[in-house]
């Protein structure tokens, strides 16, 4: 029987080096509920407190050096103005960057282009990615879209980053 011999080009096997590099073990990025080097999504029910925990936990990270605060980067694309500024300050105090919906020309375009640098780069590797909310990323009902979103966090994570994201359960369960 003939051996898929053109499949063999992409075995991982052929040079584990890179991904070696990328790996980060078990690390924790956030309490016990995140781990480095993975996509993990949280979901629950609106005004439940998800940014409230998860801010905590990153408190909690920080201090504990679990996260390198000047690779952890805040996404909140879901706040007023009020409460964008004042997250930003506890991100000041703690020394992550926070990233608020159309401050400083962020779009959600540039967020992709920004994970595409750090890929092609090599520049993932110890990034920790807070997406608040995850709806203003991808269109999670459409299955190309969010197919798309999830080869390149895939991508993204395989570099050695880690991607949390917040998202909203279904808000009428009937």
């Amino acid at each position: 029987t003939a051996k898929p011999i053109s499949l063999r080009r992409y075995a991982v096997t052929n040079n584990l080096a890179p991904l070696i590099s990328n790996v980060m073990g078990q690390k924790l990025v956030l309490g016990r509920l995140a781990v480095a080097g993975q996509f993990t999504v949280f979901y629950a029910s609106p005004n439940t407190g998800k940014t409230l925990i998860t801010l905590r936990l990153i408190r909690d990270s920080v201090t504990q050096k679990w996260i390198d605060a000047d690779l952890l980067f805040y996404i909140n694309m879901d706040d007023s103005a009020s409460g964008l500024l004042e997250k930003s300050r506890f991100a000041i105090e703690l020394g992550f960057h926070m990233i608020g919906g159309s401050y400083q020309h962020f779009s959600t375009d540039k967020f992709h282009v920004s994970m595409r640098e750090m890929i092609d780069s090599n520049t993932a590797k110890g990034v920790v990615v807070v997406l608040d909310t995850l709806k203003k990323f991808t269109k999670l009902m459409n299955k190309d879209d969010s197919s798309q979103f999830a080869a390149m966090v895939r991508q993204f994570t395989l570099k050695g980053g880690t991607v949390i994201a917040l998202a909203h359960a279904n808000k009428r369960p009937d």
